[in-house]
Parts: structure tokens; sequence; C-alpha cells
């Protein structure tokens, strides 16, 4: 166990040394200070003797940490000094009020060596599978230019923007593409980061995009702990629980199998896989719904992953804990809370999970009727949370978007989703269901499976992809169905185990194309092609690069900063928001929930550019506020030379203040 922990401890801080430099463990040991505060809940739940309290801790401190960040800044307390205060006194009242038993209230089974070997080796799949893609983030080319993969171009880089909107401590947020609107997104996760990079002593971290990474990273290991311990818990085995996990984990997916034969049988060269979205197969060959897979929560979304990672530690209270008193339930309340907090869509779903779990339990008998009045205590901090999340804007306008009914991509996922998207876990999932004289079927495993399919099938988001909550429904999924699927290795071992290996072993060959031709991909900055409507590869070159460090080095904190959005597409969205950190009037971020300001305001913008009248241009940017305004190559090649005169020429509106050889910046006077 020991040599396991160890290599595994070396794999991460070398890939924080690779993406950091000697500020990568640091940050790392940063990291684990911001979950102290929640290690006498973990312990009190699960006992300091037990993984899951170690796990369990570090993800309810982490929430804590940045809970108490929030309150910090609302009593503007906002120096270095002041946070670490107040992250001081929050682990103080926790320790405090709580004691560290070495055996928690929750009964589990004896945690053995043979145990903490299985997590250790499942754990060492987050550095190796994130690794790669982390490093080839805005690595440079042989022009100098930073290079960005897609999906990177989705999800981080609005990330990035988000961190330095988070930053400037104006509370509520901004919408950095509409200024001055609120933010309607789910940032609590991002605080953390936000904090540290601003204000630790001497700017150490003010490297957003090497922070980001590194706290995903973070996230990454804890979120793949809670997987493994709620396997292990509901089937504790430690061969099962890590074979169910990394099927879970880098075998799911039949898609990459299915798109290998398919080349092979048209004689098409295998590098084709290189031009596909290869997780995404079931929406590119057949328009179904699909199902990211877990390494990409770990590479894009790790706010949906830390928000499962704490779902995941309710789940478990609930399948194990006593409901004699209402400290477990109330306890995992708190976890479905802070999930909440940190993505309100996925809280409320393992929520839900959580109260079909106690009826499962219930109807098995396991609970009686008083146990359910018990544990609807976990219910009040779950509205609260709910509450919180209105009162910031969090939710403003999601509850809108919301559409309930089958829409066509969900029809064709009744049976494309299982044959690709799920194909080798499902086939073990279902084989876990099978009677296995003298244990039931886990309960949470049951509840996550009648929450996600309907969702799945029947619930969407008008205004955004359709497949959004495809996504989300997807990784409630793969994060339940993997405890049948240990249940099955645990009862084949025990009958025949060369069958049992040979079973995981053709189930891991069917699935872990998917992730291997995925994880290349990611990391494949080389790749400049054209995908359908985007580039593989966006290159953000060094007089763009200029340009954005003059505009984060010589402009105001609060200036508004305009480029012309409707002509960026997916590729070049954001790029003041992330590179420049400054806010925009009007933009189209494909990472929010559309409403009808981005369109109008982005509409507006393309006039000011597409005008050859420059008093109709500066009374669009005297009204939009706007205070410098962003032309590079693309849009003089787009407008033409007579409507860019306008800025060129100067008057009483436009005043150039930077040039290079592709990008000028105007000042509105």
């Amino acid at each position: 166990m020991r040599t396991a922990a160890g290599l595994l401890v070396g794999a991460v801080i070398g890939l924080a040394w690779l993406l950091a430099g000697n500020r990568g463990p640091l940050y790392l040991l940063l990291y684990t200070l911001a979950t102290v505060p929640g290690w006498p809940l973990g312990f009190a739940l699960f006992g300091r003797r037990h993984a899951a309290g170690w796990v369990a801790g570090a993800l309810l401190g982490y929430a804590f940490t940045a809970l108490a960040w929030w309150g910090a800044i609302q009593l503007d307390l906002t120096s270095f000094a002041g946070f670490t205060l107040v992250w001081a006194a929050i682990t103080a009242a926790v320790w405090l009020t709580l004691r560290t038993p070495a055996t928690g209230l929750i009964a589990l089974p004896a945690w053995t060596r043979r145990d903490g070997v299985g997590l250790f080796f499942v754990l060492l799949l987050v550095p190796a599978i994130a690794g790669p893609p982390f490093l080839k983030v805005g690595s440079r080319d042989a022009s100098g230019a930073r290079l960005y993969r897609a999906y990177f171009t989705a999800d981080f880089l609005w990330h990035r923007a988000l961190v330095a909107e988070l930053r400037r401590f104006d509370f509520p947020p901004r919408d950095p593409y509409a200024t001055p609107d609120r933010l309607n997104y789910y940032w609590t996760y991002f605080l953390v980061p936000a904090v540290i990079s601003e204000t630790f002593p001497g700017r150490v971290f003010d490297d957003t995009e090497r922070i980001l990474l590194l706290n995903a990273l973070g996230a990454g290991v804890l979120f793949v702990a809670s997987l493994f311990l709620a396997i292990w818990i509901a089937v504790p085995h430690a061969g099962p629980a890590a074979a169910a996990t990394l099927l879970a984990v880098v075998a799911a997916s039949a898609e990459g199998a299915y798109v290998l034969w398919d080349l092979w049988r048209r004689g098409t060269p295998l590098a084709a896989v290189r031009q596909l979205n290869i997780d995404a197969i079931t929406l590119w060959f057949f328009q179904a719904l699909t199902i990211d897979g877990l390494p990409r929560s770990l590479w894009y979304t790790p706010q949906h992953a830390a928000a499962c990672g704490l779902g995941l530690v309710a789940l478990t209270a609930a399948l194990r804990g006593s409901s004699a008193s209402g400290a477990v339930p109330f306890s995992s309340g708190v976890a479905l809370a802070a999930a909440v907090t940190f993505s309100p869509f996925l809280g409320g779903v393992f929520s839900l999970i959580y109260g079909v779990t106690i009826v499962v339990r219930w109807l098995q008998r396991e609970l009686g009727v008083t146990d359910l009045g018990w544990h609807a205590v976990a219910a009040a901090p779950v509205v609260l949370a709910t509450a919180w999340c209105v009162a910031n804007d969090m939710l403003s306008g999601a509850g809108g978007a919301l559409r309930l009914g089958i829409t066509p991509h969900a029809y064709r996922a009744i049976v494309v989703v299982p044959a690709l998207a799920l194909a080798p876990l499902l086939l073990a999932a279902l084989a876990g269901c099978l009677p296995w004289r003298g244990i039931r079927l886990p309960a949470t495993g049951v509840a996550g499976f009648l929450i996600a399919v309907p969702l799945l099938l029947f619930v969407s988001i008008g205004g955004t992809d359709p497949i959004w909550v495809g996504w989300r429904a997807g990784q409630v999924l793969l994060v339940t169905l993997p405890i049948f699927a240990a249940r099955a290795f645990a009862r084949l071992w025990q009958m025949k185990p060369p069958a049992s290996v040979g079973v995981f072993a053709a189930l891991l060959l069917t699935g872990a194309p998917t992730t291997v031709i995925d994880a290349y991909n990611a990391q494949d900055v080389s790749n400049r092609d054209r995908g359908p409507g985007f580039r593989w590869t966006v290159a953000i070159t060094r007089a763009q690069q200029a340009a954005f460090a003059w505009v984060t080095r010589e402009t105001p904190r609060n200036a508004v900063v305009q480029m012309e959005p409707t002509t960026r597409g997916r590729e070049t969205w954001t790029l003041i928001p992330t590179f420049a950190e400054r806010r925009m009037a009007a933009g189209l971020p494909i990472s929010l929930v559309s409403k009808p300001a981005y369109e109008t305001g982005s509409q507006r913008v393309r006039s000011l550019y597409g005008t050859a009248d420059p008093d109709e241009a500066c009374g669009i940017a005297r009204r939009m506020r706007i205070d410098y305004l962003y032309v590079d190559t693309s849009d003089r090649a787009l407008f033409g030379d007579r409507a860019m005169a306008k800025f060129d020429a100067g008057g009483d509106c436009f005043s150039r203040v930077f040039r290079n050889d592709e990008v000028s910046i105007f000042a509105v006077k």
C-alpha cells in the first residue's frame, strides 16, 4: 500500500511540477489546506481510520472554504490576511465543534491494505488521463502562437474568463458577455482558485491558466476516489470495486471500437479518428443524445466532477447510515447542499436520488416509517442552498429554459445510447442485477437508474444544445451503474475467478478505444484542420497575445473592451474576457444559457463595426458604454477598409491607443 501511495503522490506532484514548476506543488499544498475545514465532518461520518472519512472530509472542506470566502467578500475582507482569517475561523469552528473519532457514525466494513492498494491504483488514472492534455493547454508552436484544443475552447477558456471576473470581488459577479448584467452561472467551485490567484503574496499564482489546471487535478483525484468508495461501500471487495471503477472511467463506451470497425470495414485509414469527436458518435452518426465519458469531467468540467463527488458522499450515507438520530441525514444534506452550490442541476439530481434511495431501502425493509421522517432532515440544507443560489442569480432563466417531453435526440437515444455510449458498462451492470442469494440490489444504484433515465429521455434545456441534460444525466448513470458492475464481478469471482478476469478484460478492450482516442485527440494541438463549424485547434498569435497583455496592463480593470462577436463562432468567442480579462458589452457565450441580451447586443455591435458612418458607430459605442474597441485582421477582412476607416480616421470619438501587425485597439472618447 505504501508503494501504491508513493506512486500516486509522485505522479500527482510530478504532473503539478510539469504544469507550473515549483508553484505547482505549492498550489497543491494550498488546495489541501482548503479541504481541512471539512475533515472533522468526514471523520464524524466515516471515521479517521477509513479512506471514506478523508475523501468525504476533503470534498466538504473545499466547499466550506469556498463558501467562507464568499462570506469574506461580503464583509469586504478581500486581502490575503482577511481570507486567511476567515478560513482559520471556519476551520477552528468545525474542529472544535466535532469530534474526530477513529470510527464514525456510519458503520462500514473494515478498511484493509488490499482496499488501500485498490484505491491508490485507480487514482493513478487521474494523472495518467489528465496529464497529456493538460500539458498541451496553451502550448506554443514555432511562431510563438498559443494553442488550445477543442473542447478546451468551450469550457476551459470560459472558466478562465469566469475566474478573471471573480477576482474583481464584485458580488454578485457581472456577466462578462453582457455587462452590466448579473452573471447567471454557478461559480462557487471557482472561488478558491480566484482568491488564491488574486491575493497570494507576490502574485505567485497570477497565471490563471495553470491554477485552473492544478485545481482540476485536485478535484479529479477526489472525484475518482469518491467513485471508488461509493462502489466499494455497496460491494466491499477491493478487486471488483477497482474493476468497476476502471470500467466506468476508461471503458464505459463502445463508440471508439465501433468507429475503428467502421473505418476498417470501409477501407478508410484509421488516422481518420483524429477528425472525429469520438465520444459523441451517437450524436454525429445517429443524431441521438450523447453521453460524455468521465475523462471529460477531469479535463473540462471539474465543477461537475466535484458536485458528483459530494453527491456520492451523501448517497454513501443514505445506503449505510443509521437514522437513529438526525445527525447522519443532516450531514448528508450538507453534502447535497454543497453539491447544489457547485452544480445546481447535478446537486438537485443527487438530492432526488438520495430520497429515492431511502424509499428503496424502506421497500427492502431495511428502514421503518420513523426512519423516513429522520431522513427528511436532509432536505433542510438543500433548500437553504437552493435559496442561496437563487439569491445570487445562479438560477435566473434556468427554470424557463427547462423543457419536458421526449425530443428527437432522446427518441433515437433509446436504442443508440445503450448500444454504443454505455455498452460495456451497461452489460456488466445488467449482469449485476441478477439475483444473488442473501444480497439485495444496492439501493443507490437502483435510485440512480430510476432518476437518470427519465432525465435523459424527457428533459432538455431550451435555447442551448438539447444534449446538455444528456451529459449530466449520463454522468449520473456513469457513477451509479458501476455499483451493479462491481456486484457482477464479485459474484463471478466467487463462482469462476478465471471467467471473471476474462469478462473484465473483454469489456475493457471493448471500451478502452474510446478513451484512448479521446485522450489522444484532447492533446493533439498539431491538428489544425477544420471540424464541422470549428477548428480542432485554435491558435492565439503572438500579435494577439501582445494586444491582450497591453489591455490587461494599461486599461482600468472595470473597462469595457469590445470585439465583434457574431463572426467568431465556437472558436474565438471569448477572446477578450479570457485573455484580456475585461468585460464586453455584448457577446455570444456558448457555455451559458442563451438570453435575448446576447443576440440583440451582438447585432448592435455588428452594426457598429459594419457601418461606414463614424457618427453612427460612435453613437452605438457610447450608448453601450464601450471604453475600447478591439480590431484584428479578421474584422478588416470581413468588414472591409471602408468600414474600418472610421476607426483609423480618429476624429472626435475614436483614438488609436495600440497597434501591431495584426491588432489595433481604439479608445472611445
